[in-house]
């Protein structure tokens, strides 16, 4: 007589593996939000680490987000500019297509600051934290 399966346990063990397979995409999923995207040591907008040094400006800092002095600058001309304030014409190269490219940045961190405080990823936060225990 052919041996019989317990599928039961065939089932049980499918399971067990999408559970795991599934906490590891919650972890995961956490791991690279926090540490890739709101790394404090690194740029917000370029992702170049941020030397210690670049935070001793002559001006007080005033952004949403940590910048190195480069991004900090174009941050402060484009805010500038958002506000009908005139640039120096130097800086020719911080046309409309610029512009458009910073404020689709900043949406998109506004987006994800949304997505942070949404029920859901709050929810991903407790369930993470209950599993590593």
């Amino acid at each position: 007589m052919a041996d019989l399966i317990d599928f039961r346990k065939k089932v049980e063990g499918i399971q067990k593996i999408e559970e795991g397979r599934l906490n590891r995409l919650k972890i995961e999923s956490l791991r690279k939000h926090f540490q890739c995207m709101r790394c404090s040591f690194r740029c917000a907008r370029c992702g170049s680490q941020i030397a210690d040094e670049e935070y001793e400006m002559s001006q007080p800092y005033n952004a949403p987000y940590p910048f190195c002095s480069v991004c900090y600058e174009e941050y402060c001309i484009y805010m500038k500019k958002s506000r009908g304030e005139p640039i120096d014409r130097k800086y020719y190269w911080f046309n409309r297509e610029w512009e458009k490219a910073w404020e689709g940045w900043l949406n998109y961190q506004k987006a994800m600051e949304q997505y942070r405080e949404s029920p859901e990823f709050l929810r991903l936060l407790d369930e993470v934290e209950k599993m590593l225990g």
